[in-house]
């Protein structure tokens, strides 16, 4: 009896023709082409951020990455971070190995993001492969037992209060006064001070702490 595919949306911007092809291998997945706000791969309920380890350095190293990363924890979706490449591909950057493992802590803790790790586009459509074949499996499970868990909503207020000298009715304020947790990790120490309870040295350390 043949059995349904399992789909594996993927963002029409993505030009890995290795990942891709080696996926289009799998005859029990459906490759669907979709343009997609967030992440590169959806399966399920679930965003694929992919990121080469160059990129997500070099994002790291301008500011850009910790940005990125609140926008994929405000989703309504479960989010993961696929790095891809080893050290070897980041030998000419300059940056100390403490900042990097101390961003992927931060990644996994504080944003409840999970970080999956592949060493090159040969290894990575192995990974989602399976990813779709547990996700799809699991998928089936809840369906037969009824039992479905709930998605917690965003963390928010939580992540908020991982920066510098931020508690919970700081972070509150921050919230209301930038809307979103994306507004306040861009916003500059200018802006910042703006907000009750904020002064110049509190702010330094919050763009320290996000940049540095």
């Amino acid at each position: 009896m043949a059995t349904d595919k399992i789909p594996l949306f993927y963002d029409d911007r993505e030009h890995a023709e290795t990942i891709l092809y080696e996926l289009s291998l799998h005859e029990d997945l459906s490759l669907i082409k979709k343009r997609l706000k967030l992440g590169d791969y959806q399966l399920n309920d679930w965003l694929i951020e992919r990121k080469t380890l160059p990129d997500l350095v070099q994002s790291l190293c301008d500011g850009r990455l910790f940005a990125q990363v609140a926008r994929l924890a405000q989703s309504p979706n479960h989010t993961a971070l696929l790095i891809e490449g080893c050290t070897q591909d980041i030998a000419g950057y300059q940056i100390r190995r403490e900042a990097l493992i101390g961003a992927l802590c931060s990644i996994s803790i504080n944003f409840y993001i999970p970080i999956l790790r592949s060493l090159s586009q040969t290894e990575t459509p192995k990974i989602l492969y399976f990813c779709a074949t547990q996700l799809n499996r699991r998928e089936n499970e809840l369906t037969l037992t009824g039992r479905k868990p709930k998605r917690k909503k965003n963390q928010q207020l939580f992540i908020l209060q991982s920066l510098p000298e931020v508690g919970p009715k700081l972070a509150s304020r921050l919230l209301y006064h930038f809307k979103n947790i994306e507004a306040v990790f861009t916003a500059p120490e200018e802006a910042l001070i703006r907000v009750e309870g904020i002064g110049k040295e509190k702010a330094r350390k919050i763009r320290e702490a996000l940049t540095g």
